[in-house]
């Protein structure tokens, strides 16, 4: 998924390379570091994916967590090691229709509040059939999120470095997959159910994070101009590209290309119905 957008946002850059300007850069501009503030929440999303992966082998190393559940074996768990992509391919058919519809911040919002509810669950569980749906429920809240976040990512960035932050998002996984194997290791030690329950504690602050501050962050341009709301979007593109200069050539070309390539996308998607009926 990574290679696609940034060969995209290659050949973005060469086309309006011209339009950039020298002296805007992501460490002496104020509003391209809030942006990339924002950007780094969104990119938390691939890591808490991530830690969830990894964070799930760790556990069942851990001897607190085999007596807590009965040492679950076989068929358990096989299902205990499925349930969250299970979750995941039970959110695939929503994603699109969120994302598009009530927008990528809430998309993502809504992800983040099920992720949240999901942990609560799996931190107090106490039985493995609550452990199990928990784990369903962060797959479920994690695949809308991770739909609308790269999204945010690449309809957001500065052009400039669009091809970096788009990489930047499958990189993170890892990032999160150390920090659980780590973690789950430091909690071996603990002799009590904290020693799997702080590991699934803390999986939940990047959504917590995210709960707190995405409804916050600036919409995606994109949607918002194919819901009509063109004004907000030439504002959000101005402020964080161009400080707010409307007029200035980048955003103007940026705002044209989102429409051309909106009326283009909505042209194809009438003529293949006038094909269909």
């Amino acid at each position: 998924m990574g290679g696609g957008p940034v060969a995209a946002g290659g050949i973005q850059d060469a086309s309006f390379a011209h339009l950039l300007d020298p002296k805007r850069k992501w460490y002496n501009n104020k509003r391209i570091i809030l942006l990339n503030a924002w950007i780094f929440l969104f990119l938390t999303t691939s890591s808490t994916n991530g830690y969830d992966g990894s964070m799930m082998n760790g556990l069942q190393s851990l001897p607190q967590w085999q007596s807590a559940f009965n040492h679950p074996s076989n068929g358990m768990l096989g299902v205990l090691n499925a349930i969250q992509n299970i979750g995941t391919l039970a959110g695939y058919p929503f994603i699109a229709y969120l994302s598009d519809g009530i927008g990528r911040r809430k998309t993502m919002f809504l992800g983040s509040t099920i992720m949240l509810a999901a942990t609560a669950l799996q931190t107090t569980s106490q039985s493995v059939h609550m452990f199990i749906g928990a784990r369903f429920m962060i797959g479920f809240g994690l695949t809308l999120a991770a739909n609308a976040a790269p999204m945010l990512v690449t309809e957001l960035a500065y052009p400039e470095y669009r091809s970096q932050l788009t990489s930047l998002y499958n990189s993170l996984w890892y990032s999160g997959s150390i920090v659980a194997a780590w973690t789950t290791y430091g909690t071996f030690k603990i002799n009590s159910t904290w020693a799997w329950r702080l590991p699934s504690l803390l999986q939940g602050i990047p959504a917590l994070l995210k709960f707190a501050l995405v409804l916050l962050a600036p919409e995606s341009p994109r949607w918002l101009v194919s819901k009509g709301r063109e004004a907000e979007a030439l504002r959000i593109l101005a402020y964080y590209h161009a400080d707010s200069n409307e007029q200035d050539p980048l955003v103007q070309y940026e705002f044209e290309e989102i429409k051309t390539t909106i009326e283009f996308d909505r042209s194809g998607t009438l003529h293949r119905e006038f094909l269909c009926s």
